[in-house]
């Protein structure tokens, strides 16, 4: 410490001789050493480039393409850490150019003199020599002038931990001998010597000696400690963290070091850059260079785009196939030679096929409805719908969920994506409607309020006769059970809206990119078709027969839970037809404890098309049986590919109680739910076939507002029920569901105890005749969860429109319950922004 006090005062009088002499030492360090080379190599791996008007000069990257560019910017950052570096360059006639960096020894920063000697005051002056460059201020001494010391306490640390350890890192040998008996004293003494440089103690056999260790240092640990501190003052010092080169304690912690690291590095490369511009490129132009009006600049460093990403750029941006190649290390094929390609999948793999007649009577056999698909033949299927391998997405250049994205945000809304006067069933079929759509917008449709509503009443048909079918399994098994399920199902269907509307999304969109792809209209109505009949007919069975299953399963397993006591076992049955897949075969008769957790993976459906289903065992029936067999039999199962295969698909759960038809990664468009302000609110209610204007809609109301007067306590009274001591607001919707408030809410919600809501109760009469008779019913986010950032679009808003105010009755799932959450005056246009599922029929 005294020689860097010593140096330091030296350098104060402009002589750095020892300090950085000091400094040379300390680089000996490891950890100080990295640290440095992981700022310095994190510029020269950035990506520099050097332009005139956003242009590149071609002769500057020949220059920055050179060993003594690479060394350049290296001794430039050296400059942050010695406080200077000087270099002398020296430039050939085709412009190559080297450099020589002076010792800074002989440096004498303040006088812009070079001595000849280190002990010299006075040397050769560089101050106005165009070929010298001095890097960094007069006055600095560097990061090396704070880390110093840390440094020399840390070798000092270590060389007392290594004069520790060689004390007593040996085990204390002990001699006794008589204490009459000097000769005996003088052997064991001996002896010890000979035997080794462990230490050793010679006492008298009459006296006792004992050796006490230092808590806090007998064992080393406060020479590591200390050195670790001085390790991490050193890379805080440097890199302004720890956990890049040091262990962490988790990944939300060295994320942010990483940040922090990163900071560091922005930092370095605008030094560097500006180190260059301000003195190198004034050398360069000097030397005839013709770069006046250039600057170098750095690309910080961007993530590394993903394939499907570059895809998605490639429908905005002109991408060179020499880029990717390049990027990709991938050879250029020869003329004639065979190309690698692998066929486009969808983004969940629904089968191609089905297996199944369709059905037109939903009184059908139990059997039908739910047939195993076989695999299917996949040259059969091309030749039958030689689209359905383009469907999601047409090739292999376009299979991502950017793609789709992208055009659901085409920048010309002149078109209005979707016409207003949409065509509807009753006046073409609905591929005509969705053919003609897309040539009227010129390919940028962007929803059809048609296809949405064909689409969620088939699968919600499909989810009711599932939930009927369990009734009748169940009755046939001796099992009697009647529960009112409307929270359950509304939250099963609300499920079925978001995976229509998804879907319709998705399905626009590919009309979309076939129509910008086509020859012409004959060619773009050929394509239409076919993908028509594979999203609307072969993949729509398979998803209406799924949410078959999927109503039967959950309907069967809330049921069965209720009856625990009387049912402990289940059994696991197929239709046991020819078309049962070999792998569900082998699960067929398997009884397992409903406590198992096995269940939670099996539960049907297994699959697409899966016509599996679940039947109650009491317990007499289990009671024999070799649970170890059993469950041996089931992990099988779940072993096999086949499980694999279902568990990726979006299978292997228990949807009873996620209370999903279809799981997230099953929907057509990936995190769907997570940005309902990119997607789904941005449907107008022009393009669901309804007036925009609330104003107008008010005008042609028939009638006014039915008005309450009194208090709102008086109402509550006259028209609660009383449920488990509870007293409660009942409310029957246009379907017959009964949404319920609490006496509490109902008093937030017209009382000023919370907010200024007592002008809503002259409108509670108005509340039961929206909700049963509502002119539109939308699902999606209320104005509470715009203003709170809610992503969720879960609110049934019932709106009536009257002559003098626009009523909005607010409903919501929650903890197993159809709540009523709110009523209020209808002002905020954006409310009628989601999925429009029930609309009045139009009055002449």
């Amino acid at each position: 410490m005294a020689a860097w006090r010593s140096a330091l005062r030296m350098a104060d009088n402009g002589n750095r001789t020892k300090l950085y002499d000091l400094y040379s030492d300390i680089l000996l360090d490891g950890v100080l050493a990295d640290a440095i080379d992981k700022r310095i190599d994190a510029v020269k791996d950035a990506d520099l480039s050097f332009t005139i008007d956003n242009k590149d000069v071609d002769v500057m990257y020949d220059l920055m393409d050179t060993v003594e560019f690479e060394e350049l910017i290296g001794e430039i950052m050296m400059a942050k850490f010695w406080g200077i570096s000087v270099d002398e360059f020296d430039f050939d006639e085709d412009r190559t150019f080297r450099f020589t960096s002076i010792n800074r020894k002989h440096i004498r920063p303040k006088l812009k003199e070079i001595v000849r000697q280190q002990t010299d005051d006075r040397g050769i002056s560089y101050a106005g020599d165009d070929r010298v460059i001095q890097w960094g201020k007069d006055d600095d001494l560097g990061l090396l002038l704070k880390v110093s010391p840390l440094v020399i306490y840390k070798r000092g640390g270590f060389g007392d931990w290594a004069q520790f350890v060689e004390l007593f890192g040996m085990p204390l040998r002990i001699g006794k001998y008589s204490a009459m008996d000097e000769a005996s004293r003088r052997e064991l003494i001996r002896a010890f010597e000979t035997a080794g440089s462990a230490p050793y103690l010679v006492i008298p056999k009459e006296t006792e000696a004992t050796q006490e260790a230092n808590a806090a240092s007998g064992n080393g640990l406060l020479y590591k400690e200390f050195r670790q501190a001085c390790t991490e003052e050193i890379l805080i010092t440097i890199l302004g963290q720890t956990m890049t080169t040091v262990d962490g304690s988790s990944l939300a912690q060295g994320q942010v070091h990483m940040a922090v690291q990163e900071k560091k590095y922005r930092a370095d490369r605008r030094f560097v850059e500006r180190m260059l511009n301000r003195y190198f490129v004034p050398m360069l132009i000097r030397r005839g260079y013709p770069i006046t009006g250039g600057k170098f600049r750095y690309m910080d460093a961007k993530r590394e785009l993903e394939v499907p990403e570059i895809i998605q750029l490639s429908d905005i941006l002109p991408i060179p196939q020499s880029y990717l190649h390049e990027k990709y290390n991938i050879p250029l094929p020869e003329p004639g030679e065979p190309i690698a390609r692998r066929q486009a999948q969808p983004l969940f793999s629904v089968p191609e096929g089905d297996s199944e007649e369709e059905e037109t009577d939903e009184e059908a056999s139990l059997d039908e409805g739910k047939a195993d698909a076989p695999e299917p033949d996949k040259k059969a299927a091309e030749e039958d719908a030689p689209t359905s391998r383009k469907v999601k997405h047409a090739d292999r250049d376009r299979s991502n969920f950017f793609t789709r994205l992208f055009d659901f945000f085409v920048p010309a809304r002149s078109y209005g994506r979707a016409t207003s006067d949409i065509l509807t069933l009753s006046e073409a079929t609905l591929a005509d409607a969705l053919i003609r759509q897309t040539i009227e917008t010129k390919g940028r449709a962007y929803f059809s309020a048609d296809l949405f509503a064909y689409t969620h009443t088939e699968l919600i048909r499909g989810l009711r006769k599932g939930y009927r079918r369990a009734d009748v399994r169940l009755a046939d098994s001796g099992f009697v059970y009647n529960a009112n399920d409307d929270a359950y199902i509304t939250a099963l269907e609300q499920n079925l809206f978001h995976f229509s509307a998804a879907k319709t999304l998705a399905e626009v969109s590919e009309l979309n990119r076939l129509f910008r792809e086509s020859k012409g209209y004959s060619d773009f109505r050929k394509k239409a078709r076919a993908l028509l009949k594979v999203y609307n007919e072969q993949w729509l069975r398979t998803e209406y027969n799924t949410a078959v299953s999927v109503g039967e399963s959950v309907s069967t397993y809330r049921r069965l839970m209720a009856q625990t006591n009387v049912f402990p076992f289940w059994e696991y049955r197929t239709v046991g037809d020819d078309r049962v897949r070999q792998e569900h075969q082998a699960l067929e008769g398997l009884i397992l404890p409903i406590e198992d957790p096995r269940w939670q993976k099996i539960m049907p459906p297994n699959g697409w098309n899966c016509r599996c289903y679940i039947t109650p065992r009491m317990r007499h029936e289990g009671a024999d049986l070799d649970m170890e067999a059993m469950r041996a039999q089931c992990d099988g199962y779940l072993e096999s590919p086949e499980w694999k295969r279902c568990e990726t698909q979006g299978f292997g759960i228990n949807r009873a109680n996620e209370a999903e038809v279809f799981t997230a990664n099953q929907m057509y468009i990936q995190n769907f739910m997570d940005m309902p302000d990119k997607t789904i609110e941005q449907i107008t209610p022009d393009e669901w076939g309804v007036e925009g204007s609330i104003d107008v809609l008010k005008e042609e109301a028939k009638k006014e507002v039915p008005k309450y007067k009194g208090s709102p306590e008086e109402w509550f009274d006259a028209n609660k029920v009383i449920e488990a001591g509870m007293e409660l607001l009942k409310v029957k919707d246009y379907v017959g569901r009964v949404w319920q408030m609490t006496k509490k809410a109902f008093r937030v919600h017209s009382t000023d105890i919370v907010k200024k809501r007592a002008f809503r109760t002259e409108f509670l009469n108005a509340i039961r005749e929206v909700a049963d008779a509502p002119d539109e019913v939308w699902l999606g986010r209320d104005r509470k969860d715009r203003n709170t950032h809610v992503r969720a679009v879960n609110n049934y808003i019932m709106i009536k429109y009257y002559k003098d105010e626009a009523i909005a009755v607010i409903g919501k799932v929650e903890r197993a319950k159809l709540m009523l959450k709110s009523w209020y005056v209808l002002r905020d246009k954006n409310v009628r922004r989601g999925l429009l599922i029930k609309k009045a029929p139009k009055t002449k």
